[in-house]
């Protein structure tokens, strides 16, 4: 069946109709072959019994008489006959009484066992025959006759034998005609029928043929393409011009329709660039002009920037008056940005009310004033929406485009990391991320940042700690989670958001986290306190500088731990969430050496876009800021999602702790979401870590 698939349509006509032709022709030549041949070897055998039939009778008296001469005169009348090649007579003893030609397969045995005319072989072109001489008594006496019984007086008795060869090479002459002329009347006959076999198949193949390249050359795109209508089937011809009508049909509409796509095509290319709410080009149409940016500052040495803008206080709008309120707030804003941003610059609407601006040509000054006057203009704006009125914020993460970052990913992540330091530092500022120490900064920055090696104020850094309890457990026995702070004279001390977006990823990174884990290792080893409680426990956050570098961190971490003889699960390495899904394979990298040295690992800020890092980190613990997922995704579907990722760490057996518990509602209700652990300003403050 897969050789008949691979022919083609006149292979397969004439297949059909030759091959019928030649089995019906083989047929009938092997039967005229074979009965020709037989009726000759018949008539053989026939003509060879009559001879030696009339050859025994007549013998009969020559055998009996033992007459030599009157058995040679038969013989040699008997070779007269065609074909006769030898011929002999033997008498009833078995011994040779005449004979004339050569006799080739005479065997006496077998010629004396005759009992009738009948052939004895028939090889090496000759046939053997042989009949038995009979005679018969005669009754003299009737007299005598009387005493003898009528059967035995008719027996006849054996005399003698004749025997008979005849020459077959005629014989075989003539079958071999019979064969040779059949074979060329079945070749010519086969013949004749290719012929018209062949002409017949071009008749039908060569329109279809035509039909199938045309159809062909249509599906590639040849619309213009038509066949002629010449086939001497009436049918095909009617097929013929039925596709040219056809192709011509096509044509028309895919001019058409084209025109059409053209159109719809164009409509499609600005939807899938540009945000249908505000009108501004998507997270897709920023992505691409990022790399660009990113690709010109590497290649040609511009200078750019990107904003990262996260609006304050924008789901209070959102959830007090509904999803309409929202967007119609994301709808002004959007428009104020436009209208504050310059032609060359890019506004982009990336997430919910998050907006991401690059700045084109753009020196690091003029891109924080641009950052600055984007806040102030949002921080000014008043949304009036059924009687109320609402003010907005706007945190901005800031970090240049100068080439000093690898890929667009690495600034992507610097500015998600300065917006969130923005966020964590009081919301409604700008933070620029700065990955190589800038020679030119703000007054305070160069105060703040001059008394340590890498820039790192040591003197002016501490430790607290916060509190992270167990609900309900007794197998969940307090720890904290120690907290960064830099005193810059004020009587409170601030978080390090702006310290940790200057130093970045690089060897500052690393060592200020070198210096938090040998300070925390120092408490652990002590048995310091927080507001009085030991410390069984302690949590440490790791930057991206960490997660790079990991093996110079944790090689640092392992020696703090021998030097000061802490054991190792006291200490629990903490991965911002968003950092791990950003870093898949530094963190993957990270959490094996964490395992190996017998620390503990968390997730912090778990949410559902970064849920699968469950089941592919399998960390200890996992952090889920109900705070958080209220402000993204509203108050019940938040709760309804920290719910559902308590449920999904619980069958990993992952312990989860509800981070940012800032109100006793929520803390109420933490039981029942599943959470073993709670962390927050209701649980407890941050308090120096003392002696």
């Amino acid at each position: 069946m897969k050789m008949l698939r691979r022919l083609s349509l006149r292979q397969r006509l004439l297949l059909v109709v030759l091959l019928p032709a030649a089995l019906l022709a083989s047929a009938i030549a092997g039967l005229f072959v074979v009965r020709g041949t037989q009726a000759a070897d018949d008539a053989m055998r026939d003509r060879g019994l009559a001879i030696v039939s009339f050859l025994a009778p007549a013998a009969e008296y020559g055998v009996i008489s033992g007459n030599h001469g009157t058995l040679m005169s038969l013989i040699q009348a008997v070779l007269e006959q065609r074909d006769v090649a030898a011929v002999a007579i033997y008498d009833s003893a078995g011994e040779l009484m005449a004979v004339s030609g050569r006799p080739r397969l005479a065997v006496t045995g077998r010629i004396l066992a005759t009992r009738r005319a009948e052939v004895l072989d028939h090889r090496d072109q000759r046939l053997t025959l042989a009949a038995p001489v009979m005679a018969t008594p005669l009754a003299v006496d009737d007299l005598a006759a009387s005493y003898v019984s009528s059967a035995a007086r008719l027996a006849p008795v054996e005399t003698g034998w004749v025997y008979v060869e005849l020459d077959t090479r005629e014989l075989d002459t003539a079958k071999r005609a019979i064969l040779f002329t059949t074979l060329a009347l079945t070749i010519g006959g086969l013949a004749l029928t290719a012929v018209l076999a062949t002409r017949l198949a071009r008749a039908v193949t060569d329109p279809v043929v035509r039909l199938a390249d045309a159809v062909s050359g249509m599906a590639d795109g040849q619309l213009d393409i038509s066949v002629p209508d010449d086939a001497a089937i009436g049918e095909l011809r009617a097929l013929q011009r039925g596709f040219n009508t056809m192709a011509r049909s096509i044509a028309t509409a895919h001019q058409t329709l084209q025109a059409r796509v053209d159109e719809a095509t164009a409509q499609l290319a600005h939807q899938a660039l540009h945000d249908p709410l505000t009108g501004l080009p998507n997270r897709r149409a920023f992505e691409q002009a990022l790399d660009e940016a990113v690709a010109a500052s590497r290649r040609a040495g511009d200078q750019g920037a990107l904003c990262f803008i996260d609006l304050d206080r924008f789901k209070i709008v959102n959830d007090t008056c509904g999803h309409a309120a929202g967007d119609e707030l994301l709808r002004r804003i959007a428009k104020l940005l436009r209208q504050r941003v310059r032609a060359d610059d890019l506004i982009c609407r990336v997430g919910g009310d998050e907006f991401a601006l690059i700045l084109r040509g753009c020196s690091a000054e003029e891109a924080l004033r641009i950052a600055e006057g984007l806040r102030e203009t949002v921080a000014a704006y008043r949304f009036n929406w059924d009687g109320r009125r609402f003010s907005v914020g706007a945190s901005v993460g800031l970090v240049r485009i100068d080439g000093g970052l690898d890929s667009a990913s690495d600034v992507l992540v610097a500015a998600d990391l300065a917006c969130y330091a923005a966020k964590k530092g009081g919301r409604n500022r700008v933070i620029e991320h700065e990955h190589a120490m800038a020679p030119k900064r703000r007054q305070s920055d160069r105060n703040v940042l001059s008394d340590g090696p890498e820039g790192i104020p040591f003197a002016q850094l501490e430790l607290y700690g916060q509190r992270i309890v167990g609900i309900g457990r007794q197998d969940c026995p307090p720890w904290h989670e120690v907290l960064l702070r830099i005193r810059d004279g004020g009587d409170t001390p601030m978080a390090p958001g702006d310290l940790l977006s200057r130093l970045g990823a690089g060897s500052s990174g690393l060592l200020l986290d070198q210096w938090v884990a040998e300070r925390a290792c120092v408490h652990l080893g002590s048995q310091q306190t927080v507001a009085g409680e030991p410390l069984s426990r302690l949590g440490l956050n790791v930057t991206q500088a960490s997660l790079t570098h990991a093996h110079q961190y944790l090689d640092t971490l392992v020696g703090q731990l021998h030097r000061h003889a802490v054991e190792a699960q006291r200490l629990v390495l903490e991965i911002p969430a968003a950092l791990a899904g950003q870093c898949p394979e530094e963190t993957a990298r990270f959490a094996t050496l964490v395992r190996e040295a017998g620390c503990a690992l968390a997730l912090e800020r778990l949410d559902g876009n970064a849920s699968s890092l469950l089941a592919e980190l399998r960390p200890d613990y996992v952090k889920i800021s109900l705070k958080t997922l209220a402000d993204a995704y509203g108050l019940e579907a938040g709760c309804n999602l920290a719910q559902a990722l308590c449920g999904m760490a619980a069958a990993l057996s992952i312990r989860t702790i509800a981070s940012e518990v800032e109100d006793e509602l929520f803390r109420e209700a933490l039981p029942d979401y599943g959470f073993d652990y709670a962390q927050g300003l209701v649980i407890g403050a941050p308090a120096a870590l003392s002696r």
